[in-house]
């Protein structure tokens, strides 16, 4: 009888810990753009050249590959929205793991934003820590480049 109440506590904390999210992977129906950031000569830092982000919704997605669509010179919109701690597995640059994304359901592409959202990817967003200060981010000459797969 012991026996068979530690195999149903070991199937049951096995089945409890397959149920958990992996935070740090990126989650399976997401389509994911890449967005070329500030010029390394803005502030010296190559972390802030480009950075990814991720979403579900149509609209967005629709907006992305429009933006797509034009030659790169005739992209004007750029990602506005609610960020996040951590990089949801996905907000890379390269080696560096951003330590912010955006919340993959807040964020549009946008013609207009207020200043206080503006700013390099790494060396406005993340070394000032805009998820606590500002909670959201839209830098002003952010443009897409590409759809990406994130594995």
């Amino acid at each position: 009888m012991k026996r068979i109440y530690i195999y149903i506590l070991a199937v049951t904390a096995l089945l409890a810990c397959s149920n958990e999210k992996d935070d740090n992977k990126p989650e399976t129906g997401m389509r994911y753009f890449k967005f070329q950031s500030c010029p390394e000569s803005s502030h010296g830092n190559w972390q802030d050249t480009n950075f990814i982000a991720g979403t579900k919704n149509p609209q967005v997605i629709q907006q992305c590959l429009d933006q797509l669509a034009l030659n790169k010179n005739d992209r004007r919109l750029f990602p506005l929205g609610k960020i996040k701690h951590g990089s949801a597995g996905y907000n890379f640059n390269e080696s560096h793991e951003f330590n912010w994304h955006f919340d993959e359901e807040s964020w549009e592409l946008v013609e207009h934003g207020a200043e206080i959202y503006d700013g390099c990817a790494y060396s406005d967003v993340e070394l000032t820590n805009f998820v606590d200060a500002v909670g959201s981010y839209g830098g002003w000459s952010n443009i897409i480049v590409e759809e990406i797969t994130v594995d």
